[in-house]
């Protein structure tokens, strides 16, 4: 590509609605961005990569979908903490292997993503790379002042819940990585979709925020066994899970059993679902069940929380074992997508 950084930065960045105002002092245009959080609140920060053949493939993601899911990885994180996403930081290695109109949809889903959550863009950086495309997004947003919500907050007595369904990315993926199952596989869209376009799950984590019911939450982005690992390191507690009340999928079960597959591998240790995974105090069900009735949220509980001492027990039939601590593992797939 022989443009240089400066007009392909005005270029792509020429539908940003990060202007001034609403608590943006100072937009694209400067070195670097200004913002003050709302009163009361606090900036909550994450940042988030996604590499060719490492993240995805050019065969199973559109350029829009790179894009837009680059987005969605960081809102989630946001959506985990129970804040609320509001700015967004583009950075892009570009590869001679991509033309520029690939690049231009690129942007089309990160921009899609961002208005479909409110966020607006206000600055980053374009790099060349030599061989593969890498994209990496941060996303500043803010959460009430101590109000956050940790990973670290589970205790005993707590139920575990999950939202949405797990797996639905996984299958999606083998899906899309067998071509010849495509045409025509019952519910295949809705699997294939749920892993180009996932949905952050902004409006749960608000929910649980505002109830003060929840103890700890992360996103489902590495699969659940180690989303679950994760809130048992970190608060020091037993997690129990019984297996058969894991939501999945109808066509995910359907798919795998046509594949010879496990569906609840993919829900285990697929990943790239972003619902939210956590724990809230018992007494709340009934009420936060409602909540989420009236959002039309999905909301299951899923297990619960025991004792202290790190751990997470899977649960079926009055059996139990340990949970196998594993999930995605992004310097062991360095061949393509998470498989």
């Amino acid at each position: 590509m022989a443009q240089d950084e400066f007009s392909l930065i005005r270029q792509w960045t020429s539908r940003s609605n990060g202007q001034e105002g609403d608590g943006l002092t100072v937009g694209i245009g400067d070195d670097a961005a200004v913002f003050t959080p709302a009163h009361e609140m606090e900036v909550v920060a994450c940042c988030d990569a996604m590499t060719e053949t490492v993240h995805f493939l050019k065969e199973t993601m559109k350029p829009a979908d790179i894009g837009y899911k680059a987005v969605i990885s960081n809102i989630s994180d946001i959506a985990a903490m129970g804040g609320i996403a509001r700015y967004a930081l583009i950075s892009i290695a570009v590869s001679p292997n991509w033309t520029k109109a690939e690049y231009e949809q690129i942007y089309d889903g990160i921009y899609e993503a961002c208005e479909q959550y409110g966020v607006r863009v206000i600055g980053g950086d374009t790099v060349s790379s030599p061989v593969s495309l890498h994209l990496s997004v941060t996303v500043l947003g803010e959460v009430e002042k101590g109000r956050a919500i940790r990973r670290s907050q589970a205790s005993a007595g707590q139920l575990v819940f999950v939202t949405g369904h797990v797996g639905s990315s996984a299958a999606g993926l083998d899906l899309l990585l067998n071509q010849e199952r495509q045409e025509g596989e019952a519910g295949g869209q809705e699997l294939i979709a749920a892993h180009q376009r996932p949905a952050a799950q902004i409006n749960a984590g608000r929910l649980l925020q505002a109830s003060e019911a929840c103890g700890a939450l992360n996103d489902v982005s590495d699969g659940l066994a180690s989303e679950l690992w994760e809130i048992a390191e970190a608060s020091d507690v037993r997690i129990v899970v019984e297996v058969d009340h894991i939501p999945i999928l109808e066509a995910a079960r359907t798919y795998a059993r046509q594949r010879g597959k496990d569906p609840l591998d993919w829900a285990l240790y697929g990943g790239e679902d972003y619902q939210l995974v956590g724990t809230i105090e018992a007494d709340s069900l009934a009420d936060l069940s409602g909540r989420f009735a009236e959002q039309y949220i999905p909301f299951t509980v899923i297990g619960r929380v025991e004792a202290q001492g790190t751990a997470v027990v899977i649960a079926r039939e009055g059996q139990r074992k340990v949970l196998p601590k594993a999930g995605f593992n992004h310097f062991g797939h360095v061949d393509g997508e998470r498989r």
